[in-house]
């Protein structure tokens, strides 16, 4: 029996505004079920972040979606108003990405910002509570850190916070975009298994955006590689072997030594 796909992106093509030369990201389509985990790699500057951008929404000019649907549970995001659209960022997808500061308010403590994202969840303020200190336990972040502000804490913490955050939504599809890159081995390892027990608890689907094949490989069990724009190579981490792969696939492989 095979899955529905509850999200779905069908042939997202984006061009700089008043440019008709080659496309930034060239008819790109995918989808993922409940619970699965895809991997996007590729080298930097292939559009990797741009396809995350499109699916929030969140394009900055001069780039244009010259086409393209992205469906969630069968409602075109692209169609949404303006305030539907921010109705479906957060519960219907969290998007993490490579700068965690950005995410966050400078001028609110980490407790102000969990407790206003937790209104949402229509929950009582004693529910509430509990559950952002629910989230930090399982997280394994110090309860000292919600009176804190985002500048007192690591890159690695941060991260931590929006995956707690994610945890309090429980959105349909994570989108983390880059959310290693720049931190150590061990605070990587750290953010990576907070990553999966926020994905185990809400079962959400999660799009994994790096560059790194070696991380890609424990967090997904799915594979597309993107070149140019392009999806070039589509695979099971278990078919990832270096002669039957395409030429950017192999080129990654050697590169990160993982063959």
């Amino acid at each position: 029996m095979v899955d529905t796909p509850f999200f779905k992106l069908d042939h997202l093509t984006i061009c700089h505004q008043n440019n008709d030369q080659k496309p930034i990201i060239d008819d790109v389509s995918f989808s993922l079920t409940q619970g699965q985990r895809l991997g996007l790699i590729g080298r930097s500057g292939c559009g990797k972040s741009v396809t995350s951008h499109a699916i929030m929404d969140i394009l900055r000019p001069p780039l244009i979606r010259k086409q393209g649907q992205a469906t969630l549970l069968g409602q075109d995001l692209f169609t949404l108003s303006l305030a539907e659209k921010r109705r479906v960022r957060g519960q219907g997808i969290f998007c993490i990405f490579q700068s965690p500061g950005s995410a966050l308010h400078p001028a609110l403590t980490i407790k102000q910002q969990m407790s206003e994202i937790s209104t949402v969840t229509h929950q009582d303020k004693t529910t509430i509570t509990d559950a952002i200190e629910y989230a930090f336990d399982r997280m394994q972040l110090p309860l000292r850190c919600l009176e804190q502000y985002p500048h007192h804490l690591s890159g690695g913490m941060k991260q931590r916070v929006l995956m707690a955050m994610a945890l309090l939504l429980k959105p349909r599809l994570l989108i983390a975009d880059e959310p290693t890159t720049g931190l150590d081995v061990l605070t990587e390892r750290d953010v990576l298994s907070a990553m999966g027990i926020m994905l185990e608890e809400t079962q959400s689907a999660c799009l994994f955006i790096s560059h790194d094949i070696r991380i890609v490989k424990k967090v997904c069990s799915d594979l597309l590689v993107m070149q140019d724009g392009k999806i070039v190579d589509r695979c099971t981490r278990d078919e990832l072997t270096y002669r039957e792969r395409a030429e950017t696939t192999r080129e990654i492989i050697d590169a990160m030594r993982v063959a």
